[in-house]
């Protein structure tokens, strides 16, 4: 593996202008530009930073050196470096009486290497880029929980040939919450939010709560015979009918996952018409984008399901690790799934290579059906407990209330879901 040494240089300098002249006006304030920061002081080539900068007893802005043109006053400007060099960007503030205040900030460009983790950073998610004929993104910039997209699925199980299936087959421990009376604690109808699963700071977060002091009650059993408490909640929200995905388009997922034993996140696809009762299981497929074990930081998975000639159920799985400084728990990662007509790749990252590549000619489909040229809809949800992982639940990891208020530092115990975003393959 070729490695590139690289040196950060990040650089501000304030300066004022005007009169300088004592007889200045006390009551006339100097200009300021209070701040002006690069989203990231040395970047490969071709990469990205965002500028942004916040001024004072200022009218005007301009910009110079590797930048240039009229600024407001405060703002943001996202900037593409495309060349291997030290970029210099100066803003300069004007006040009254021609007095001005300006700074200057530096930015490294470097070759590109071939371990893309080799620079610390928050996200090595894949950047959205609009460059197709169909395109759909949501940063979630507000607090609402489209519900013209997003719906939520109830309860500990489903119903399958007219026969429950607990656990969701899987045996897992949570009772997944949302909208209806009494299935969930604190639903919010004008955000189509509970406890479990909210947007907070431009972010998707679904949170598990583990409380055997105060079990969560089942509606649905008060007056049947089946489980009527449950010590773990959780969220499972899916697009369903209201948007669905055909071969011949590109999903990226930008995401980091929980840390505890017991968590198990995932980020997967069913065919349109499962909810239904139109479809089967395995036998028209399963897609899983993502799936983590909350006691491993370092490794995710991705997976494919569907059933044999005999109908039973076969899969196909690829596991994926990062160094354990860039973990999955620890900093955002990105699924990216290339969704060909008879074929399947799975990219994490800005990895132009593959973790995950099957298609319909693959050995494993000799004998079985390929059901993966249909229409499918995302999940996303977080299990506790289940066979993913031994069914073993470090409860010290997971929120005890809607707060969090347990834990130190609260999205450890979440799945946080940056930007979702959907194009056609063009």
């Amino acid at each position: 593996m070729k490695i590139h040494r690289y040196i950060i240089v990040f650089v501000i300098v304030s300066c004022g202008g005007g009169s300088g002249d004592s007889s200045f006006a006390d009551n006339e304030s100097y200009p300021s530009i209070t701040t002006f920061n690069s989203s990231d002081s040395s970047i490969y080539i071709n990469d990205s930073i965002s500028l942004s900068w916040i001024s004072t007893n200022t009218s005007s802005c301009i910009a110079s050196g590797d930048w240039n043109g009229n600024k407001n006053t405060s703002g943001t400007q996202t900037i593409t470096l495309s060349e291997i060099k030290n970029y210099t960007f100066t803003l300069t503030c004007y006040g009254d009486n021609n007095s001005n205040v300006y700074s200057t900030l530096s930015v490294d460009v470097i070759e590109s290497s071939d371990d893309i983790y080799e620079i610390d950073k928050e996200s090595y998610c894949k950047s959205p880029n609009n460059n197709s004929s169909s395109y759909w993104i949501d940063e979630f910039n507000n607090n609402i929980l489209n519900p013209n997209i997003y719906t939520y699925q109830l309860g500990n199980g489903f119903f399958a040939n007219n026969t429950w299936v607990a656990g969701w087959g899987n045996n897992e421990q949570q009772y997944y919450t949302g909208p209806g009376e009494g299935y969930a604690r604190n639903y919010k109808s004008a955000t189509n939010t509970t406890e479990n699963a909210f947007i907070e700071n431009g972010f998707l977060k679904i949170q598990p709560i583990y409380n055997n002091t105060n079990q969560f009650p089942d509606p649905y059993c008060s007056d049947k015979e089946c489980q009527t408490t449950w010590d773990y909640t959780s969220a499972r929200i899916v697009t369903s009918i209201n948007k669905t995905i055909n071969p011949e388009n590109e999903i990226t997922v930008c995401f980091r996952v929980p840390d505890g034993t017991g968590h198990w996140p995932a980020i997967w696809m069913l065919p349109q018409g499962f909810i239904e009762g139109n479809k089967s299981w395995p036998q028209d497929g399963e897609i899983d984008l993502m799936e983590a074990r909350g006691r491993i930081p370092q490794a995710i998975g991705a997976a494919i399901h569907f059933a044999n000639s005999n109908n039973s159920h076969q899969y196909i799985s690829h596991e994926i690790t990062v160094p354990m400084n860039v973990n999955f728990q620890d900093r955002f990662h990105s699924i990216t799934f290339k969704w060909a007509e008879d074929y399947i790749n799975m990219y994490l990252d800005t990895n132009n290579v593959p973790f995950f590549s099957e298609g319909k000619n693959s050995t494993p489909f000799n004998n079985a059906n390929y059901p993966f040229n249909d229409q499918f809809y995302l999940i996303f949800n977080v299990a506790s407990g289940g066979n993913f992982d031994s069914n073993q639940i470090d409860t010290t990891k997971y929120c005890n209330n809607e707060e969090c208020s347990n834990l130190s530092e609260p999205d450890r115990g979440r799945l946080i879901i940056d930007f979702i975003e959907i194009k056609s393959i063009d």
